[in-house]
């Protein structure tokens, strides 16, 4: 009988956002799969965890995962975690799980944090109907593109952002749709954490005294222009 693919959560930022659950499967499991080592490694000594390792990620993901699917079928459970949050979100956590889904191995998710629900909840935005699109493309005329098409979306749209284009990216909503408002994230649940809700323009003025840092969940609802 094939054995489990457990697809762990772990904190986005503060460590003490792990569930009980979560850490004992972190212990129990013979096998954990890990996007970056060195980066779950401080994870593991945070909570004494001394399970073997092995990495898993988008460099290797096609070359490796028929030897897990194997090791599944033949030998013992996988924990498989991200470098923060829930795998499976934009991650290499999905070729693993959709090769175990083909092949019938039991796949079973041990929930906590999620970046992007986490942003979601706490941004005041419609919450009924949402899409998550990742990054942002990298070209300014391919963002624009993108925005266009989302005009007549009725649901919320959530991008991850990165410092270096966050405010182009804020810069080009407010030539797309105008004075709408957005919900900017930054560095969610660590030390510095702050949100940014009001419209692009409110937004683009607090970077001129601030330039953007750290990793952003940006949001808006093309329909909403609630509380402005």
């Amino acid at each position: 009988m094939a054995h489990t693919l457990y697809i762990v959560a772990t904190p986005i930022g503060n460590m003490e956002d792990i569930t009980y659950r979560a850490v004992r499967t972190l212990k129990e499991v013979p096998l954990v799969l890990a996007e970056d080592t060195r980066h779950t490694r401080i994870l593991f000594d945070h909570f004494g965890i001394s399970t073997p390792m092995e990495a898993y990620h988008d460099f290797n993901k096609e070359a490796v995962t028929p030897k897990y699917v194997s090791y599944l079928k033949e030998q013992g459970d996988i924990a498989l975690v991200s470098d923060a949050g829930t795998p499976g979100i934009a991650d290499p956590a999905f070729n693993l799980v959709r090769e175990c889904v083909r092949e019938g191995i039991d796949v079973r998710a041990v929930p906590g944090p999620c970046a992007m629900v986490t942003a979601l909840v706490s941004s005041g935005m419609p919450t009924d109907h949402f899409a998550f699109q990742y990054f942002s493309p990298k070209k300014s005329a391919q963002r624009i593109h993108l925005l266009e098409k989302l005009k007549d979306e009725e649901a919320t749209q959530i991008f991850y952002a990165s410092p270096h284009n966050v405010d182009k990216f804020v810069a080009e909503i407010q030539t797309v749709f105008g004075d709408i408002k957005v919900a900017l994230m930054r560095e969610l649940t660590k030390k510095f954490e702050e949100h940014l809700i009001g419209t692009p323009a409110e937004i683009l003025a607090h970077f001129k005294s601030h330039p953007p840092k750290g990793e952003f969940v940006l949001i808006f609802n093309p329909k909403d222009k609630s509380g402005l």
